[in-house]
């Protein structure tokens, strides 16, 4: 009687729609993030940002994970493109780019926030005349 070979579990098939309506879900938790973080800042402006991090860090990894598995998947490349597997890609995609928006939003409203609690107003320096300016030159030679 022959020893049998022990082979290496196999991870379970997921199909594709799984993987992008898995990947859509993360998507949307970082854009809930994102509206979380936004009413902050629209609101108090002050935002416990090590907490926040943290939950961007995780969710980040959790991403990248995410679009690991897709690519690593074999189903990948012989993913039949159905109107299913359309529907979910859209779907993320849709999520990712409302994100993206917010997040560019949030970062204003942060370059805001910090601008004015810095040291009192910004001073508007006034352009210089050209009497200035040849003057300012002729005293540096």
């Amino acid at each position: 009687m022959e020893p049998k070979l022990s082979q290496a579990p196999t991870a379970p098939r997921v199909s594709m729609v799984d993987l992008i309506c898995s990947h859509s879900l993360l998507c949307e938790e970082v854009y809930n993030l994102m509206i979380e973080e936004n009413r902050v800042l629209r609101g108090t402006g002050r935002i416990a940002q090590w907490e926040v991090l943290e939950k961007k860090r995780l969710l980040l990894r959790a991403l990248e994970d995410s679009l690991l598995t897709m690519r690593q998947s074999t189903s990948v490349a012989k993913a039949p493109k159905t109107p299913a597997l359309k529907a979910v890609a859209t779907k993320a995609q849709r999520v990712l780019l409302k994100a993206m928006l917010l997040d560019k939003e949030n970062e204003q409203l942060l370059l805001k926030h910090a601008l004015s609690s810095s040291s009192g107003e910004l001073q508007i320096i006034p352009k210089p005349t050209a009497r200035q300016v040849r003057k300012r030159y002729e005293s540096q030679n």
